[in-house]
């Protein structure tokens, strides 16, 4: 039989300069398949804008890259862009603050389990354009659509993963923390939520992501103003050009806040959660 092979200072340093350098090419050969992606995707399109439309149809990147940056200089630049972060934002809040509450509900109550999971999935298959087009019936021009209509299609992606991840928390931390008389309060505080918090941030970069897009659609019905006005302000002018760049501006403004806000946020909360070397006995 041979002997299993000794652990020296020296073979576990080794060891661990072997992991660090498989990570950082891993992380390096993940940002290098994004920038390839992107490749792909600008190189089809120009491939369609040179041999499948017209100019007038589909203009090419380098023309649509140019009206971006003229748009990014005009004055109405900066209050378009600001409305409509300003609705999705409050649109996301109020589906936060109310996921919180319907997801505690579906947790611990089979019969509001049943009724909302059925609301719920009755809203997300609902087409988000029939809710821009009744908001624009019920409200009129109004910048109040924008944000409800967030607000109804973000909350059940935060309150199925919200509800998801309650119902896998350890119920012995329950029980004990009931035997030491603790309030229904204070186990929802420091039980529930920081357990379920990583299924709360991943339902909000979802949620925020289809929010952001409601928001947008609702504005192109029925708002006077923001990024979704100025598409259809575009569009009804049949100004291609104008209507990609604020596309673009828009994509680019998505990609922004999920890499620099919600990536950021998961990535120190995995980093806070997961056991430090120096807690091992």
């Amino acid at each position: 039989m041979t002997s299993a092979p000794t652990l020296t200072p020296q073979s576990v340093s080794e060891l661990s300069v072997r992991e660090l350098r498989r990570g950082l090419w891993r992380r390096w050969g993940l940002r290098l398949s994004v920038l390839v992606g992107w490749a792909v995707v600008i190189a089809v399109w120009y491939v369609l804008a040179r041999f499948v439309f017209t100019t007038q149809q589909l203009p090419q990147p380098h023309i649509v890259a140019t009206e971006a940056w003229d748009v990014l200089s005009q004055r109405n630049f900066a209050s378009n862009l600001q409305a409509s972060i300003l609705r999705v934002a409050a649109g996301f809040l109020l589906a936060l603050a109310l996921s919180i509450g319907l997801g505690l509900v579906i947790a611990y109550s089979q019969w509001w389990r049943r009724l909302l999971n059925s609301v719920l999935l009755f809203i997300v298959s609902v087409p988000t354009v029939s809710f821009a087009i009744l908001s624009l019936i019920v409200l009129g021009i109004s910048p109040l659509g924008p944000v409800l209509n967030a607000m109804i299609v973000a909350t059940p992606y935060i309150t199925m993963n919200l509800a998801r991840g309650l119902t896998g928390v350890d119920r012995r931390l329950i029980v004990m923390s009931e035997a030491f008389g603790r309030t229904r309060a204070q186990i929802i505080r420091g039980i529930l939520l920081p357990s379920s918090l990583l299924s709360i941030l991943g339902g909000a970069r979802l949620a925020f992501a289809v929010a952001w897009r409601m928001e947008l659609l609702t504005e192109v019905f029925a708002s006077a103003d923001g990024i979704g006005f100025q598409i259809r302000r575009s569009f009804e002018s049949y100004d291609i050009r104008g209507m990609l760049a604020w596309a673009v501006l828009f994509v680019a403004i998505m990609l922004i806040v999920e890499n620099l806000f919600f990536r950021q946020i998961e990535r120190r909360f995995s980093r806070w959660r997961s056991p430090s070397m120096g807690d091992a006995p």
